[in-house]
């Protein structure tokens, strides 16, 4: 059975690996350094506890106690899902930094040590051993993935983080203000869009209106969700304060997981000012001054902060995503996904050409046929070169912007 358990966590370890190098995957491209730190430093935490309950395992022999042989298993799920999910976080940060080499590499040494440190502690690898060099087995590879964690940490610490608890201020009050100011501009949002709603409009131009109230609709729907889940936000993180600090304060709890309080609000400031962008832009393209395609681009920011948020708030989860207040969140995040793809799909339907500008291509002769269809190779090869240039520009704005934070 355990080896079953590590065969399966080194194989998660090494899919991770795969996407890491994979051109389809971009990794996630809502992580922040202070999230990933957090990540880190729970795959280090993760690390020791498999490697202790290893070594027990070891020591007991069959003699394990039923409560300790059960830990074992969930204790390497644990170390392998900490790793596999930071593999995605460094990749889609390394893509916005100019070292991403350094850092993918980092990454990648890392998830190659932890793999490597699971496949060791197999049955047949040690065989023949005795207790003592067992337990060495288990040591070293421990070491090895601390080592490699620590590079990455290296590399990551230094990266900007926006936000930084060093800058002052009481950390609890910091993060419920913070907190409190996304509920604030969600709540600002949803106002707005009442008054926008509200407008008068040509009453002769009934296509309009009803395009108009669509919209109008599903941003509505957007920032509903988005408030509940900030909601949700707020409980789950009462949660892991209140289970985690034991007698100390919360002051103490936040600045002792500083880095995870340090993603926790940058999040929370992602939120606000996404959904802000959202309704901004919602009113542009209701006066003409947007595009339809500027709203897509803000409903797609508004689902990467919340998830943010979620995943900043499931680092230190209490009982994991199964406790009460995380699967409130877990299912907030999801509604706030859903909304927000309900959002673009009312934007794409207005960009879909009328069946007035439709050309029966089967009515048009041989020669005029063959231009048409050249034409439209042209026109494709232009935006593609297009395309391909506003991608390169956006990604070195973001670098430069990164750096400025």
């Amino acid at each position: 059975l355990v080896d079953a358990v590590l065969d399966a966590a080194a194989t998660r370890v090494d899919d991770s690996l795969y996407e890491l190098d994979s051109t389809l995957h971009a990794g996630n491209p809502s992580a922040m350094p202070p999230y990933l730190l957090s990540q880190v430093e729970k795959a280090s935490s993760a690390a020791m506890e498999c490697a202790t309950s290893f070594n027990n395992y070891i020591a007991d022999g069959p003699n394990t106690a039923p409560t300790a042989l059960a830990e074992l298993p969930k204790n390497i799920s644990t170390l392998a899902s900490a790793v596999a999910d930071l593999v995605p976080s460094v990749k889609g940060i390394a893509r916005r930094t100019a070292d991403d080499d350094k850092l993918v590499g980092a990454a990648r040494f890392s998830a190659q040590a932890t793999a490597r440190f699971f496949r060791n502690l197999q049955s047949w690898r040690l065989d023949g051993l005795d207790a003592l060099q067992k337990t060495d087995v288990v040591i070293n590879g421990n070491n090895d993935v601390q080592l490699a964690l620590q590079a990455l940490n290296k590399l990551v610490d230094v990266l900007p983080r926006g936000f930084t608890l060093g800058k002052g201020g009481d950390p609890s009050e910091i993060v419920e203000k913070e907190l409190a100011k996304a509920m604030g501009a969600v709540q600002a949002a949803a106002a707005r869009l009442a008054a926008l709603r509200n407008k008068p409009r040509d009453p002769f131009a009934a296509y309009e209106v009803k395009v108009h109230e669509a919209i109008l609709d599903a941003a509505a729907a957007v920032t509903s969700a988005v408030a509940e889940l900030v909601r949700a936000a707020t409980a789950a993180q009462n949660d892991i304060v209140q289970a985690g600090r034991g007698a100390s304060s919360r002051t103490a709890f936040y600045k002792k997981n500083n880095r995870w309080t340090e993603g926790l609000i940058s999040a929370a400031k992602a939120v606000a000012a996404s959904t802000n962008t959202l309704i901004e832009t919602a009113d542009g393209v209701l006066a003409g001054r947007n595009s339809p395609e500027q709203l897509i681009v803000a409903s797609n920011d508004v689902a990467a902060s919340t998830a943010q948020l979620v995943a900043a708030s499931r680092v230190r989860a209490v009982g994991g995503i199964a406790s009460r207040t995380q699967e409130g969140l877990e299912t907030a995040s999801k509604a706030v996904g859903a909304a927000c793809r309900a959002l673009v799909r009312q934007v794409q339907a207005l960009l879909r050409p009328s069946a007035e500008d439709a050309v029966d291509y089967s009515k048009l002769g041989a020669h005029e046929f063959k231009v048409r269809e050249m034409e439209q190779q042209v026109e494709i090869l232009q935006l593609e070169n297009a395309l391909s240039a506003a991608r390169s520009r956006l990604g070195e704005m973001r670098k430069i912007s990164y750096q400025e934070e």
